[in-house]
């Protein structure tokens, strides 16, 4: 695998041009600040999809990835995008849940055993590209997701025997569990479980997040014969509950932001909606679609949803970043107050996805994206956005 810019299309090309010269309006351009990458891979026919990714310590970047349905690529760049190394796993290990974790200052991911289907915990070290194995979990099947909110790891599955979502918190070590909890599905969705861990099917968002308070834990899971946003108490107890519509409504992407305010991204059908200072109750009973929003009709709701906390300039933000129709990317700015303020389109002729998005040390913000190259080649890509290219979108 090597890496390279973009320069199959004049517009591609030209966006590059403006990423350097945005980098250079400021300060010496110095060429870590921007850069579009495309990791290019010498089997042609091989088809990735990015699930993560972090900043390590020496300014470099780890990646999680799937190839060719559910197998699991992990690979490093350096800080200016150019690749280091990179590790598929064995065969036995499938399915990675769509996250890297940073732990205690290590980093994770979570998979699971192509026969047993129960959850592995991976560990990644950046430096020497070694992967290991922490700990297995016999009891846990269908690993949909993981999280840590920097002192307890979590892992969401999918209980195929009673038809349930499962919620475990592993102990100190990552070798045993601490406490578990489970939420009534009441229908069997297994057929939705293989067709999202095979690749084979829609993607559904799980996730885990944490309130700042580390009072609650809010989960976008199955519940209820529907996909819903599921709030739990520190027991990882049943709290509260925006209900999906079925498997047709539910929430994309939740990002706590403190004193019961979320920024949140929804879906009803063909539709996706934006609320960046949502106020939910974590004990009530509700549905999603009664959370107030407003719809982006050029968005496309069957694609990833990222919602991050950025800085510029010193100033607090939400970007809500997601896929347009149209194969753009669109990175929306929200203030404190929830007003748009500024709006970024990336890409024209080659189809962009946004997988993941990381701020950076320096002010900047790192996008992990899925680029369709040639109209049929899926590959890993990384495009970073400097601290003077996200200042100038609020001139």
């Amino acid at each position: 695998m090597r890496s390279f810019i973009i320069k199959l299309t004049k517009s591609a090309a030209m966006l590059a041009v403006i990423l350097f010269l945005a980098g250079c309006k400021k300060d010496d351009f110095e060429p870590e600040e921007s850069f579009i990458r495309v990791y290019n891979e010498l089997e042609g026919n091989k088809n990735y999809v990015p699930l993560g990714i972090r900043q390590t310590s020496d300014q470099g970047f780890l990646i999680l990835s799937a190839y060719d349905g559910w197998n699991i690529l992990a690979m490093k760049i350096d800080k200016t995008g150019n690749f280091v190394w990179k590790s598929p796993l064995p065969s036995n290990y499938v399915n990675a849940t769509p996250n890297l974790i940073e732990h205690q200052g290590r980093f994770y991911f979570v998979c699971m055993d192509q026969v047993g289907l129960f959850a592995y915990v991976m560990q990644v070290d950046d430096a020497s590209g070694t992967i290991s194995e922490v700990s297995n979990f016999p009891g846990i099947i269908y690993p949909t997701c993981a999280y840590s909110n920097g002192t307890s790891f979590f892992i969401q599955n999918y209980e195929r025997y009673t038809f349930q979502t499962g919620i475990h918190q592993l102990d100190a070590s990552l070798t045993g569990i601490a406490q578990s909890g489970s939420l009534n599905i009441l229908t069997d969705i297994e057929e939705r479980i293989v067709d999202h861990i095979n690749y084979t099917g829609r993607r559904m968002p799980f996730s885990i997040h944490s309130t700042p308070e580390n009072d609650r834990l809010v989960m976008s899971c199955f519940y209820n014969y529907s996909f819903s946003l599921v709030f739990l108490d520190p027991n990882l107890q049943f709290s509260g509950v925006y209900n999906g519509a079925n498997f047709n409504g539910g929430v994309n992407a939740v990002l706590p932001k403190g004193n019961a305010v979320y920024s949140v991204a929804r879906f009803s059908f063909d539709n996706l909606y934006f609320n960046p200072g949502a106020t939910l109750n974590p004990a009530g009973i509700d549905i999603a679609e009664n959370i107030p929003a407003q719809g982006f009709s050029e968005l496309d709701p069957a694609r990833p949803v990222v919602i991050r906390s950025v800085e510029v300039s010193g100033t607090p933000y939400v970007a809500m970043m997601a896929s347009t129709r149209s194969n753009q990317l669109l990175i929306s700015f929200f203030d404190g107050s929830g007003e748009l303020k500024a709006k970024k389109y990336i890409g024209k002729n080659i189809p962009y996805t946004i997988c993941d998005a990381h701020p950076t040390g320096d002010g900047g913000l790192m996008l992990l994206i899925q680029a369709k190259i040639m109209g049929s080649y899926n590959r890993i890509a990384t495009i970073r956005l400097s601290d003077e290219e996200l200042e100038e979108l609020f001139e």
